[in-house]
């Protein structure tokens, strides 16, 4: 499946232009990708003019901000479901499907920042939910955490296909889904149903046999318990495709698992595909270059700000 890039989610953004514009390396700007002519599909306010009124400086970045940790519960021994209390500004930001936050022990370097898919945010008490799986060296740094984390955000590019999830009306949408990267579907599903959208759900448990969709959301789960690697669970969803007259498929799970399903979608090439991003994401603003990858032809694209289209 070929890849291209589309726009950057920052762009038009309180944090655009950014560092990429000084650097004249910007991902909608032609004129500040060192080119001399404007010949940008961009219909917001014009980034160069912004970056001239600015006196050709980025905007302020996005700063740590430390907040109290509300409630605190661990699932199986390998998930962690944090309640953390926000401002309310950025309560509000994080709303939209795709959201996320870097989290860290205020007590470590920022070499240990973690990036972490919004799962729920309750606007009105300025409550945000976050699920971690605790797996590697940056995560088992806040595994004894209790009171308080250094986070900063908003981030909004946690998901592949947001345009397709945020026009969806009245459809009925399939969601595939397997451990910890259920945490991202529970806020695109919750978006989905207040657009009045049917949501049914394929659930694999994973590694650590947690089943957040039931928990925080009113979808139809519709399918539980499957090992989605297996050929049995791909004639499955094969057939749900075939007779369930969906009109958009999620999937949340690693990259491996996507590669392995699009087998199964290649009869279903009309239908909106929505991914999760499991790119190796580190400083968020497309600086640092870990979350690289290629398209057809070769050119880079910054995919934790570029939305990335998927050509079946």
């Amino acid at each position: 499946m070929a890849i291209q890039g589309d726009y950057c989610i920052d762009a038009g953004s309180e944090y655009c232009p950014c560092y990429l514009a000084e650097m004249n390396c910007c991902i909608m700007c032609t004129r500040l990708m060192d080119r001399d002519c404007c010949d940008c599909n961009w219909r917001g306010v014009c980034i160069y003019q912004d970056y001239h009124f600015l006196n050709y400086q980025k905007k302020a970045t996005r700063g740590y901000q430390k907040v109290e940790i509300i409630e605190r519960e661990e699932i199986d021994k390998k998930v962690l479901v944090f309640t953390l209390k926000t401002p309310h500004t950025l309560a509000r930001q994080l709303k939209q499907p795709g959201s996320y936050i870097f989290i860290r022990n205020q007590s470590l370097a920022q070499y240990f920042d973690i990036p972490i898919s919004i799962m729920e945010v309750d606007e009105e008490e300025n409550h945000v939910k976050i699920a971690v799986e605790i797996h590697g060296v940056k995560t088992k740094t806040i595994k004894d955490v209790n009171d308080t984390l250094l986070i900063k955000g908003p981030y909004w590019n946690g998901l592949f296909g947001l345009e397709h999830l945020k026009k969806a009306k009245d459809m009925k949408c399939l969601f595939i889904t397997r451990g910890v990267a259920q945490a991202p579907a529970v806020l695109a599903i919750n978006y989905l149903m207040r657009n009045n959208n049917q949501v049914d759900v394929v659930i694999d448990p994973g590694k650590a046999y947690i089943n957040l969709i039931r928990e925080y959301t009113k979808a139809n789960i519709i399918e539980e318990g499957w090992n989605l690697y297996t050929p049995e669970a791909k004639r499955m969803l094969h057939n749900l495709l075939t007779n369930g007259d969906y009109k958009m498929i999620f999937v949340g799970g690693s990259d491996y698992l996507q590669q392995n399903l699009f087998t199964v979608f290649g009869d279903y090439k009309n239908l909106p595909l929505v991914l999760t991003n499991n790119k190796e994401i580190c400083c968020g603003e497309g600086v640092c270059g870990a979350c690289i990858v290629y398209d057809a032809d070769g050119i880079p694209i910054r995919s934790c700000k570029t939305q990335i289209v998927h050509k079946k």
